[in-house]
């Protein structure tokens, strides 16, 4: 009875979100100032191309390629709320104007909690949904007056505008403001503490939201830090002992997934413990650092894309999430273990994926002026590439293999997966 309400009101949603983008386009296209040879906007723009939001959009654009693979293998409504989801998204990369990031922050992931609690066949998606719902409901009103009053204190809606030469030049209400709007972002990363939300989400939701959730959505907090909060970042928001703590936390992380069976839940805590390298870029770098902090997200959201496709793979083959099941499907096919290969050693962030670089840039800046950092750095490496590879070790072990019927969607998630592991393992050659 409550899917079937929900399928009814769905359509108002529809149609006020597509409204709204009618407006907003017919608005912002009076005054859209592009020079097609810069590709410089003024600062009274409504929207923005720059190098955070060209990682970030390159991202949701290769994702977005994947819904081409798996249109006769997927539902309509799951198709149409995913492109929603990611056209918002980037438009939310490009937003300039306050109004507009905030709006399209929101339909980003609204539109993915409808799937979650609409298209899941897990009886404890209400739950997951609740989880996620809190942190969107009661970060979304808060977030937007903080997003007002900075507005105000500075006298535009346009975030380019905002001079601001020290989070100090009104007092500490402006840092204290600050920080709580770094908080709301930092709930949607999420980084320690606010982690608990996403593997129990990613172990309710399909595989297609599972994908936009570690794809994209994770980015939009580092987007919102990046834009609004970078001032506060090394010495309040992610200081040296959160950075730390942290660090202990994800080696922690990876040793529950060297635990997990799930291989959902398995690959939402590696997330979780992956993310933490963009903690670090926040705490050891500058503004002018931000191409590294999303040239990793961009790695980090197409390798965790191709892993959950290929767990979605085996899923509907295996009718199970369960690594020793997953390994009876996966261990009879020299072209299964080829793209379990590939999966978990990008999971791994082992050369030349792109992550691989960053971390050894990171590593490198970050020895230089903290030992303690640098070793922790050292020790979460470590584990890092331990478990994705002890567990690849234990599915190429001892082949076996229980026959099973074809699966009609078997071209569609070959050419999907060859597509992200190629882009994985070529793009340090691109960007």
């Amino acid at each position: 009875m409550k899917v079937k309400f929900i399928d009814w009101y769905c359509w108002f949603v529809v149609f006020f979100s597509l409204c709204s983008l009618l407006i907003i386009w017919f608005y912002t296209s009076l005054s859209f100032n592009f020079s097609l040879s810069s590709l410089i906007f003024t600062s009274g723009s409504y929207f923005i191309f720059d190098s955070v939001g060209f990682y970030l959009s390159l991202l949701s654009l290769l994702l977005m390629v994947t819904l081409v693979f798996f249109y006769n293998v997927t539902s309509i409504r799951s198709l149409f709320y995913i492109s929603l989801s990611i056209f918002s998204s980037l438009l939310c990369y490009c937003s300039n104007y306050v109004f507009f990031f905030w709006f399209f922050y929101e339909v980003s992931i609204l539109s993915l909690l409808f799937l979650l609690i609409t298209e899941s066949p897990y009886s404890e998606r209400y739950l997951a949904g609740w989880y996620l719902s809190g942190y969107v409901v009661l970060t979304s009103l808060p977030m937007l007056l903080c997003l007002v009053y900075f507005s105000l204190v500075y006298g535009s809606l346009f975030i380019s505008d905002w001079y601001i030469d020290s989070v100090f030049s009104n007092g500490s209400l402006d840092c204290c403001i600050f920080f709580a709007l770094g908080v709301l972002f930092v709930t949607k990363i999420p980084a320690p503490p606010f982690h608990t939300w996403l593997p129990i989400v990613h172990a309710e939701a399909t595989s297609l939201v599972s994908v936009c959730l570690s794809g994209y959505i994770m980015k939009l907090g580092l987007l919102g830090v990046c834009r609004f909060c970078w001032l506060v970042v090394p010495d309040f928001l992610f200081n040296l002992s959160y950075v730390s703590i942290s660090f202990f936390l994800s080696i922690l992380f990876f040793l529950a997934a060297s635990w997990e069976l799930d291989g959902k839940r398995w690959l939402a805590l590696l997330s979780l413990s992956h993310i933490i390298i963009c903690v670090v870029c926040f705490n050891s770098g500058t503004f002018d650092n931000a191409n590294l902090l999303f040239l990793y997200s961009l790695g980090h959201g197409l390798s965790a894309g191709a892993v959950f496709i290929l767990l979605w793979w085996g899923y509907n083959l295996s009718g199970s999430r369960n690594w020793i099941i997953l390994k009876s499907v996966f261990g009879g096919s020299l072209f299964f273990r080829v793209l379990l290969c590939l999966g978990l050693c990008t999971a791994a962030s082992l050369p030349p994926v792109v992550q691989f670089f960053v971390e050894v840039s990171l590593m490198i800046s970050v020895g230089v002026y903290n030992l303690v950092l640098f070793s922790l750095f050292c020790v979460y490496l470590f584990f890092s590439s331990l478990v994705p590879l002890f567990f690849l070790g234990g599915l190429m072990s001892r082949h076996f293999c229980f026959t099973y019927n074809g699966f009609v969607g078997c071209l569609s998630f070959s050419l999907c997966l060859l597509f992200l592991f190629g882009w994985c393992f070529i793009i340090f050659l691109v960007v």
